[in-house]
């Protein structure tokens, strides 16, 4: 039982970091060189990172006031904690990174006189 728990989480986490490297701008927008599309694609990305940032801030909270008798010795409530806060400035990151690209694209866009 206690292996099938620990092997769930690590489905879990992988599922969720695979979920959240797998996005990448759509590729017609590259096959155009739109950089106006590519800047509002990774604006949106950006937010979606934030706000998967926040639910992550969100779970921290919520694992600090969290008891259950389901925890064992390796599942303490501050390694919970940190792996959502982990997660939280991983996202952050993420989105720091996409804001950058946006900003990048802005850049390239032709200037219409």
């Amino acid at each position: 039982m206690k292996i099938s728990r620990h092997l769930a989480w690590i489905v879990l986490l992988f599922s969720v970091v695979v979920t959240a490297c797998s996005t990448a701008p759509p590729r017609e927008l590259i096959d155009r060189n739109d950089h106006s599309g590519l800047a509002a694609w990774y604006e949106q990305e950006s937010l979606r990172l934030k706000g998967k940032a926040e639910e992550m801030r969100q779970m921290a909270e919520r694992y600090a006031v969290f008891s259950s008798p389901h925890l064992t010795p390796k599942e303490t409530r501050a390694d919970l904690i940190a792996h959502c806060r982990d997660f939280m400035h991983y996202y952050m990151k993420a989105a720091e990174e996409a804001e950058t690209l946006a900003e990048l694209h802005r850049e390239q866009e032709p200037v219409i006189p």
